[in-house]
């Protein structure tokens, strides 16, 4: 395993637990002891954890640890064009009066060009949709109790594994990290927790993903692919995965 993807693992540990132990980091990485030793050092430097006996800890509270995906503003340029087209359509499947739930992301974020002429109740973890919405839309807006990242834009709780079990909507729309012919798959254990809690209090999953995404695989399994009712992809879209996903039931809509 190399240093970077070693870190991310720490990091994972770290999110679930708040205190990795060194063993553990060991027998999950395959690493020796004293390359961990190393990681730790340097990440302590980095600021990321603090040297602990036995291990380290995160170096800020857990609400605050850091989340493993790249900024929201960084990954609004990648794809751009394609990531407007799918969630255009993606508010084809919106209606006035609707409860939806949006969960944070690039995609995602692309559907507030056109959330504003609808009057729905949006419940979300973005605080950068919610902020949007507040401010251009007629729309109700609900976001849960946590903790604001400040470079993904999300609001984490790692407090409740149920954080949105008080409410229901129609339908959850939310991106992915991977989609393969049996899993939707992320990579961050806080995020995913928050959209499993999304995905059981709602009624229909749309997953919102372009071409990169088909085929991907991320560190975690978020759900079976079977749970997606709808996916909203790209045209050239893996044409054997996406015969594999139909045949399985799913809708799958090419923009």
């Amino acid at each position: 395993m190399l240093e970077q993807e070693r870190k991310k693992t720490i990091l994972r540990l770290l999110a679930l637990r708040s205190f990795a132990n060194i063993h553990d980091v060991v027998e999950t990485t395959g690493a020796s002891e004293a390359t961990i030793r190393r990681d730790f050092s340097e990440m302590e430097k980095e600021k990321l954890v603090r040297r602990v006996r036995g291990g380290v800890e995160l170096a800020r509270p857990e609400g605050l640890a850091p989340l493993l995906e790249q900024p929201l503003d960084r990954r609004l340029n990648i794809n751009q064009e394609k990531k407007r087209r799918i969630a255009r359509k993606a508010c084809d499947y919106i209606q006035d009066g609707d409860t939806v739930m949006i969960d944070g992301g690039s995609t995602t974020f692309h559907m507030v060009e056109h959330l504003c002429r609808f009057s729905i109740t949006v419940i979300t973890n973005s605080f950068a949709i919610a902020q949007h919405l507040v401010m251009y839309s007629r729309s109700a807006v609900i976001l849960p109790e946590g903790t604001v990242n400040l470079d993904s834009k999300l609001i984490l709780n790692n407090l409740s594994a149920d954080a949105f079990g008080n409410y229901h909507a129609a339908r959850t729309f939310m991106g992915i990290e991977g989609i393969t012919e049996t899993v939707l798959t992320n990579s961050d254990p806080l995020l995913i927790q928050m959209e499993r809690s999304m995905i059981g209090n709602s009624q229909e999953l749309v997953i919102l993903a372009d071409d990169s995404k088909l085929g991907a695989i991320g560190h975690l399994t978020l759900c079976p692919v079977e749970r997606a009712s709808k996916i909203i992809t790209t045209i050239d879209a893996d044409a054997s995965l996406v015969a594999s996903l139909r045949s399985k039931g799913i809708e799958i809509v090419q923009v």
